[in-house]
C-alpha cells in the first residue's frame, strides 16, 4: 500500500506531492515498482497535527482524485476520517476507506462506507493526532489494542459494514511509546489471528528513529525490517512510502521461503506471498 500525501505538513513527505502532477507521477511510479494499492491522503495525522476542515481537505483532494484514479490500475484507498469528504470522493471513485479513527471521529463516515460497500481499514489510535503523543499510557498494550480493535469491528458491523470487508491496523506511532510499538511488532502473529486482514504502517516513523538514531528521511532500512517482520507474521498489507524497497524485500523473502517450505509464512495472500497482485481487496 503506497502512500501518496497531498498535504503541506505530513511528517515525512509534506509538500512533496502537493502538485497534482507530482502526486500522479509518484503513484504511477509506486505501481510500476509493485504497489498493490495506492493510499491517498489530504490531511496529516502526524503527532501535533492541526485539525483541517472538510472544505480544505476536499480542496486538496479534488484536483488529484479523478486523474489519479484514471492513471493507476490498482485499488485506490482514501485516508480520511470525514464522512463528507468520503461521500464526495465516492462520486469520483475510491475503492477502500482507510480510517485512522476506526469510525470514531465522524458518525457519518460509517454510513457512507456501508452504502458504498467499501472495505474499511480500522486503525487503533489513542487520543487525537494533536495530543496523542503527549503522554500515551497502557497497562498491556497488546491486549488493549486487541480489545479496542475488536470493539471497532463490532461498531462497524452494527453500522452495516460486512465483517469480511474490515481490515485492522494496530496504529504504530498513534498514541504509542517506543516500547508499545516494539511490543506490537512482536505480537504481529497474535494480531493476525484475530480473524480480519491486517495492515501495518511503520514506514519512516519516529520509533524507528528512536531505535536507530536515523533522521526521518533516512529510515528506509528500518522500515524494510518491519516489512519483512510483517510478511513473516502473515500481515496482509504494509503501508509504505517507498514501494520499490518494500517489494524488493518481499521478493527476496518469497524466494527464500519458496525454497524452504517449512519456514514459509503468509500462504493465504498475505504480504509474505510471492505476488502482491493477488491482494484480496476489492472496491465497491
Amino acid at each position: 500500500m503506497a502512500v501518496i500525501n497531498v498535504t503541506p505538513d505530513s511528517f515525512s513527505d509534506g509538500g512533496v506531492s502537493l502538485d497534482p502532477r507530482s502526486a500522479i507521477e509518484a503513484a504511477v511510479a509506486a505501481v510500476e515498482a509493485g504497489a498493490a494499492l495506492i493510499d491517498l491522503g489530504a490531511v496529516s495525522t502526524r503527532p501535533g497535527a492541526a485539525t483541517v476542515s472538510a472544505a480544505e481537505e476536499w480542496r486538496r483532494l479534488e484536483p488529484v482524485l479523478a486523474p489519479l484514479r484514471a492513471a493507476v490500475p490498482v485499488p485506490l484507498s482514501l485516508d480520511t476520517t470525514c464522512g463528507e469528504v468520503l461521500a464526495r470522493a465516492c462520486e469520483v471513485g475510491v475503492d477502500v476507506l482507510n480510517d485512522t479513527s476506526a469510525l470514531a471521529d465522524d458518525p457519518q463516515l460509517a454510513m457512507v462506507a456501508a452504502e458504498a460497500g467499501l472495505p474499511v481499514v480500522l486503525m487503533h489510535r489513542q487520543g487525537t493526532p494533536a495530543h496523542m503523543q503527549d503522554d500515551p499510557r497502557y497497562d498491556d498494550v497488546v491486549s488493549e489494542v486487541v480489545h479496542e480493535l475488536q470493539a471497532a469491528v463490532e461498531r462497524a458491523v452494527a453500522a452495516g459494514i460486512d465483517r469480511s470487508q474490515l481490515l485492522l491496523d494496530p496504529g504504530m506511532g498513534f498514541g504509542k511509546r517506543l516500547a508499545d510499538n516494539l511490543d506490537l511488532l512482536g505480537a504481529l502473529p497474535q494480531l493476525c489471528a484475530l480473524g480480519q486482514r491486517l495492515v501495518l504502517g511503520c514506514s519512516r516513523k519516529a520509533f524507528l528513529g528512536a531505535v536507530s538514531g536515523a533522521d526521518v528521511h533516512d529510515r528506509e532500512h528500518g522500515t524494510t525490517v518491519t516489512t519483512v517482520l510483517a510478511a513473516q507474521a502473515g500481515v496482509d498489507f504494509v503501508r509504505v512510502h517507498d514501494a520499490r524497497a518494500a517489494c524488493q524485500a518481499l521478493a527476496v523473502l518469497a524466494a527464500v521461503t519458496d525454497r524452504c517450505p517449512r519456514g514459509r509464512r503468509g500462504q493465504d495472500g498475505s504480504a509474505g506471498s510471492t505476488s502482491t497482485a493477488d491482494a484480496p481487496v476489492q472496491g465497491g
